[in-house]
């Protein structure tokens, strides 16, 4: 049986890593998550980067690896992402010495690779995210969704009618969550108009998408996700209209979690809201500081001195 056979998840055009002397040996460790209830989307960030290396190295056995092997293609990927692809690999590479099939881990002799965080954010500010959730439904209802619930770009794409609870006003984020894990967001009163007047005005069943697609130009389809190019369209077209300037969708989760801590909420809670696991993740990657906002405070505290 071929490791394409063996492991159905297939998020790669390129499966030239399948035809591989170390594939199975993928294969079984993917397998071994998969069955640990490991996220796809977990499984598919590790197949990517374990693939890099079998197709650098397709004649090598899995216990024949090198730490040399590993290094030379750790310098393939960018180095912000180098610490993630590590983690990956030494994943991999811990799996097999633990359960015997390797002598043991190369990872262990690469150099540590600091995680260094991109301070270098694009906010949006108060006034264009009022423009953006003051457009007409359906699009600024989604977007209000997004500013103010702190949704990920797959948590928005798979939200449904069930997942907005009017009566305990909570935002239940299950399906598309990073790592499965469940959480929910309360609602603040425009969160609770927005997602209310949605669900009315679009006529959003229980297990209707929010986010709709209109195949061929047609009727609005809500039965299934849409998908990622579909919602980078939507996304433009919705900045567009309210002649905002272009950032990435994940900014309205950044531009979130900045706002609550400029408004006072404590970081703990933060970290809740976003669903992090480390309240370092919240403060050094999601909590920027507002240089405008810093600069008006500065005013007010020391006057306008010469």
């Amino acid at each position: 049986m071929s490791a394409a056979q063996v492991y159905a998840l297939d998020p790669l055009k390129d499966s030239r890593h399948r035809e591989a002397v170390a594939a199975r040996d993928l294969s079984d460790w993917l397998k071994w998550l998969e069955v640990g209830n490991k996220a796809a989307r977990t499984l598919d960030t590790y197949e990517r980067t374990c693939a890099v290396l079998l197709r650098a190295f397709p004649n090598t056995a899995f216990a024949d690896f090198t730490d040399g092997d590993l290094m030379h293609v750790l310098a393939l990927f960018p180095a912000r992402s180098r610490h993630i692809n590590k983690a990956a690999l030494n994943s991999w590479f811990k799996w097999g010495y633990t359960t015997r099939r390797i002598p043991g881990n190369p990872v262990a002799l690469l150099p540590a690779i600091p995680y260094r965080a991109n301070r270098s954010y694009d906010l949006f500010t108060e006034a264009e995210s009022d423009a953006l959730c003051a457009l007409p439904s359906p699009d600024g209802h989604l977007l209000t969704l997004m500013f103010w619930g702190g949704l990920r770009r797959a948590e928005a794409r798979y939200l449904t009618g069930k997942r907005l609870d009017l009566g305990q006003r909570q935002i239940i984020i299950t399906e598309g969550a990073k790592g499965s894990k469940t959480r929910r967001v309360p609602m603040i009163g425009r969160v609770s108009i927005a997602a209310a007047e949605l669900l009315t005005l679009e006529g959003i069943g229980h297990d209707d998408h929010l986010w709709g697609s209109r195949p061929g130009g047609g009727r609005v389809r809500r039965h299934r996700p849409i998908g990622n190019t579909t919602f980078d369209q939507w996304w433009v077209k919705a900045l567009a209209a309210a002649d905002v300037r272009h950032r990435k969708p994940h900014m309205t989760r950044h531009s979130f979690a900045t706002r609550l801590r400029e408004l006072g909420m404590a970081m703990e809670e933060i970290q809740a809201l976003l669903g992090h696991e480390s309240i370092r993740t919240t403060s050094d990657t999601y909590v920027h500081s507002n240089l405008s906002a810093i600069g008006a405070h500065l005013r007010e505290v020391v006057g306008d001195l010469a």
